[in-house]
């Protein structure tokens, strides 16, 4: 016995003596070794690194564990057995990203998620090189029109998910991390990004019910995981070109339609052949357009941790100089982020608490590019060659055409001396308890604050009788701003059976924010530079100026959620939400948004026989209700009371100034909540095990505008806000993935996704069943030329139609026209009353696409990659109203070469005239402004390679890659304008778009970059 148990007891010892493990770990994308990979036995000290060709050797005991992780894989746990070696294949955290959705305060499995979501990975963000996140989501998700309102550096995109659905602000919701951000996530590295989950139906949508009513985006941040400490660097410096410029008239072409003009309208010729010879020939788009404007990218990044703790920490650096106003640095951004987000687990399996936050510093200047009153790109665009920029002093030369034009070197420098400090503080410190069984509670607080300071100047400058100014300002302003956001969630997960599995989740949110803003101006500088403008130097204090407010707002939410699934076969969730808040009146302050969704997975049907065609199936339908009360004006219910520009002077004899006030709106007790209503019907599959395809169709109706009532200017006070008005948004979205493997070497991708809405004004609440655009847009006496009406689609440009060229007195005679002459523009008699006016005006244009695509490759050979990003719209238009025609001396492109001169020339282009002419050619806005916005642009294209692949000098890197990339390499459009791409409507009504009055186009930009990991 004695015996037995001694060879027993050797046996037992020899088996837990350490043994030498050996293997290789390889990629499942490219199959090449991982080098630097890191393998631990779990829960010891004892690990170590994969050599060049992916290899290593550990010791090891029979049944210990070895994790394996590596930056930008998924880890594997593998439990050591009897043999000696041990392969591993890491599989990219892509593909695992793709099994989860993100659905707002949790994440679900792909397989059993019944909402239309769609995902783009931080990977797909950041090979697109772009300033901000929202930008680079361009083309690589379905259902989302993301639309440049300014290609100058750090303005705002528009941003639509299944399409406008409101007259207000149709911004989705933003959640960082879970804190809800107000004012975009601009602020942001991209580089930092883990994922992007856009919510687009209701039931996705609706647990953030009160503010969801134009989808949610949801931004996760990277992560610190368990195991070795990663450090990745990446960097990028480009140049950047104007893309195109529009082909306008050289001199001789200018002096040619100017004396033919002049002769048209009845006057002499302006120029003789001598006096043309000796103009100069002047090219203002080479004054206007900095060209090799630079632009750069530096990006840290630390992660790291283990079981109890885990942190990433990342700092960055982004400059871009403006491609107009760049050269005098009037125009430039500039932006530092520092972000870290660790957690810590305080008892192991019960208590984990955690922080996220990202600070940013933004300084920023750039130059007018709205409207046509202090448009610095417009100005250049109808500039006379004949002229020139500076006289042979060098100071900014006067026109020789008239003493009212005014220099537009001269005005961009003196009307855009600017600049805007801001930091930004976003994040939250959050605890999740886990108790009971399968109870998890979570409390999150989320601040966003943001301390915002701006100063302008202009001097003392003359350039021409209209454009001057004689005595020196400054202006400076600050903002103030903090909202926090308190959050509780209990959760509950259990099966029965172990096939009926729930998630039930209840929860409670609150939510503040207060802005201070306060702004003076003061005039006469002592100092006249901008580098002095500030108001302590301003010496005329009579003139000074101060004014300041502060603005409220609170919302209060109940919400709860249920998760089902059948064995991952039928599944069902439901959300309900009530939310309350400070924009509406006691008798509508609270409101409660549900939502109900179902899915079936055929595949996992026993009638669904296993095949290589259909792999897996999978039915989706989903209804429900969400809200919004972000509109223009903070207590919109009540009648405030103002005191802006209320003074006046009270006595006799020494009269003194007063300050008085007056309610400066109308009340509406009766204000609601905006309601959006949203059914969704879809399936997911996988097709010959490579493809994915997914389809939507959308039926969305938003009820309950809030939008400004039509009053009476004798009410004496700003018109009441209501609930005013219905659109609806129909459509379907498809989206299609391939991904295989060729060869030994070879990989190869693809993404490709199309959108398709219908949008259409249902209900305005006035007798017209209008909401009127504005005048003046594209010149100073146009009448109103877009709006939003019933049965038609939003912002629809209103004009008249035109049926060609009067091409002979006798067609004139024929018209309805008696002010034309041959060579004007027929219009059309919609009505047939016999005469041109207002009630001929029909639509003529829309600038809202009827499609949205995005393409997007991915190739890669041995230590070589490739990858290309494109996207496109199609059935929409544009205004292109870039020429001012009631200005006699502008230029203008090279199309009015084409110009009708004697019958039979032209059947498009009309006469020339000399200013406006009395049949209002172009001072009548019809189709002839309208173009068709239709392009498709490759947006980025990048080849590189990861030199560690391919030797071993570098093998102190896990990744050292090289690369070239382009972004708006080109684009494929018959917009005659310099970019179709055109969010830009006008400054006062955020429905308006499409309309070109000098757009700042987005740049070409070439770039040099290296990833570098260790």
């Amino acid at each position: 016995m004695a015996v037995l148990l001694s060879v027993f007891m050797m046996q037992f010892g020899f088996a837990q003596e350490s043994k030498t493990v050996n293997g290789t770990i390889t990629s499942s994308e490219d199959g090449f070794g991982v080098p630097g990979a890191t393998v631990q036995v779990q829960g010891t000290k004892s690990s170590t690194v994969t050599d060049f060709d992916g290899k290593y050797k550990v010791e090891a005991k029979t049944g210990d564990v070895l994790v394996i992780t590596f930056v930008g894989f998924k880890a594997q746990n593998i439990t050591v057995g009897t043999q000696k070696v041990i392969n591993a294949v890491l599989q990219p955290e892509t593909a695992e990203l793709k099994e989860i959705v993100v659905i707002g305060y949790g994440t679900q499995k792909k397989k059993v998620n019944t909402a239309a979501t769609s995902l783009v990975s931080g990977k797909d963000i950041q090979q697109v090189a772009s300033l901000d996140v929202v930008n680079a989501l361009q083309g690589q998700a379905s259902g989302v029109s993301v639309t440049s309102s300014s290609g100058q550096p750090g303005a705002n995109m528009v941003v639509n998910i299944r399409g406008a659905g409101t007259a207000g602000n149709s911004d989705p919701l933003y959640v960082v991390d879970g804190v809800v951000v107000d004012n975009g996530i601009g602020y942001l590295d991209p580089s930092v990004i883990e994922r992007v989950d856009v919510l687009k139906d209701a039931s996705a949508a609706s647990i953030y019910g009160a503010r969801a009513a134009n989808g949610v985006i949801l931004v996760t941040t990277k992560k610190g995981k368990d195991g070795k400490m990663n450090v990745s660097f990446s960097s990028y410096t480009g140049f950047q070109q104007i893309a195109k410029k529009l082909d306008l008239m050289n001199t001789q072409e200018y002096t040619t339609i100017m004396n033919e003009a002049r002769v048209n309208s009845g006057y002499a010729p302006l120029y003789t052949k001598e006096q043309i010879a000796g103009f100069p020939n002047h090219d203002w788009q080479k004054d206007l357009f900095n060209e090799g404007a630079m632009k750069q990218n530096h990006s840290l990044l630390i992660t790291g941790g283990d079981q109890k703790s885990t942190i990433a920490t990342g700092l960055s650096y982004y400059g871009q100089e403006g491609m107009i106003g760049g050269s005098t640095n009037q125009s430039q951004y500039d932006r530092v982020t520092f972000t870290v987000n660790s957690t810590s687990e305080v008892i192991k399996d019960y208590l984990k608490i955690g922080e996220n936050f990202t600070l940013s510093n933004i300084k920023s200047s750039g130059v007018a590019d709205d409207g046509i009153y202090s448009n610095a790109i417009r100005s250049f665009l109808n500039a006379a060659p004949i002229d020139q920029p500076y006289d042979e002093n060098g100071d900014f030369a006067r026109s020789i055409i008239s003493q009212d034009i005014s220099n537009p070197v001269g005005s961009l420098y003196y009307n855009n001396f600017n600049q805007t400090k801001t930091n930004r503080y976003v994040g939250n410190i959050f605890a999740e308890l886990k108790f009971a069984k399968n109870f998890t509670f979570r409390t999150s607080y989320g601040v966003d604050m943001t301390d915002s300071n701006y100063r302008s100047f202009r001097p003392v400058y003359s350039l021409s009788s209209n454009d001057n100014n004689t005595v020196s300002s400054v202006t400076q302003s600050a903002t103030k701003s903090l909202g926090w956001i308190f959050e509780n969630t209990l959760q509950y997960k259990f099966n029965i059976v172990d096939a009926h599995n729930f998630d039930v989740l209840v929860g409670t949110s609150a939510k503040h924010n207060t802005s201070d803003y306060m702004e003076g101006q003061g005039r006469n500088l002592i100092f006249d530079d901008f580098e002095h403008a500030y108001l302590d130097n301003a010496k005329d204090p009579t003139s000074n100026v101060v004014k300041g407010n502060r603005k409220d707002y609170a919302i209060q939410s109940y919400f709860g959620r249920l998760l089902y699934d059948y064995n991952n076969k039928y599944l069902f969730s439901a959300t309900i939400r009530r939310d309350g808040s400070s924009e509406f009146g006691p008798d509508n302050k609270y409101a409660i948004f549900p939502s109900f969704s179902a899915g079936w997975n055929l595949d996992k049907e026993a009638f669904f026989k296993e095949n290589k065609v259909l792999n897996t199936f999978k039915l989706r339908a989903s209804w429900g209700q969400n809200g919004n009360d972000q509109f223009g004006r903070r207590f919109a219910y009540l009648s405030t009371v103002n005191s802006t520009d209320k003074t006046y002077h009270f006595g006799t004899g020494d009269e003194t100034l007063l300050v008085g006030s007056s309610p400066d709106q109308l009340a509406n007790r009766n204000l609601k909540w905006e309601t959006s209503e949203q059914l969704d019907l879809g399936f997911d599959a996988t097709l010959f095990t490579n493809f994915t395809l997914t389809f939507d169709y959308y039926d969305k109706k938003t009820k309950d505008w809030l939008v400004l009532a039509s009053i009476p200017t004798y009410a004496g006070a700003t018109a009441p806000y209501i609930n005013g008005g219905d659109v609806s948004n129909k459509g379907f979205e498809i989206g299609l993935s391939y991904r295989t493997r060729f060869g030994k070497d070879w990989n190869f991708a693809i993404n490709a996704n199309l959108s398709r809405n219908q949008n259409e004004v249902l209900k305005i609440a006035n007798n017209e069943g209008i909401i009127h655009g504005e005048s003046n847009v594209l010149f100073q006496g146009l009448d109103e030329m877009n709006r939003v009406e019933v049965g038609k689609p939003m912002g629809y440009f209103y004009g008249l139609k035109t049926a060609g060229i009067f091409q002979n007195a006798t067609e004139v005679a024929a018209g309805v026209q008696p002010n034309a002459v041959p060579g004007d523009v027929r219009f059309v008699d919609l009505n047939g009353d016999g005469k041109i006016d207002a009630n001929d005006k029909t639509q003529i244009g829309d600038p809202n696409p009827d499609i949205n695509y995005g393409v997007n490759l991915e190739l890669s050979y041995k230590a070589f990659d490739f990858s290309v990003n494109t996207y496109g719209i199609a059935g929409g238009q544009n205004v292109f109203g870039v020429h001012d025609y009631t200005r006699a001396y502008t230029n203008n492109t090279t199309e009015v070469l084409g110009r009708w001169t004697t019958e039979g020339t032209s059947n498009r282009i009309p006469r020339v005239t000399y200013g406006t002419d009395d049949n209002g050619n172009y001072t009548k806005f019809s189709d002839l402004y309208i173009q068709d916005s239709d392009f498709f642009r490759i947006k980025n294209a990048t080849i590189g390679c990861d030199l560690t692949k391919l030797t071993t000098k570098l093998s102190f890197f896990s990744k050292f890659r090289l690369y070239v990339a382009g972004n708006n390499i080109y684009t494929f459009t018959k917009y005659k304008g310099m970019d179709p791409e055109i969010g830009f409507g006008n400054v006062n009504q955020s429905w308006a778009k499409g309309i070109d009055v000098g757009y700042y186009p987005q740049p070409r930009t070439y770039l040099m970059g290296l990833n570098v990991n260790f």
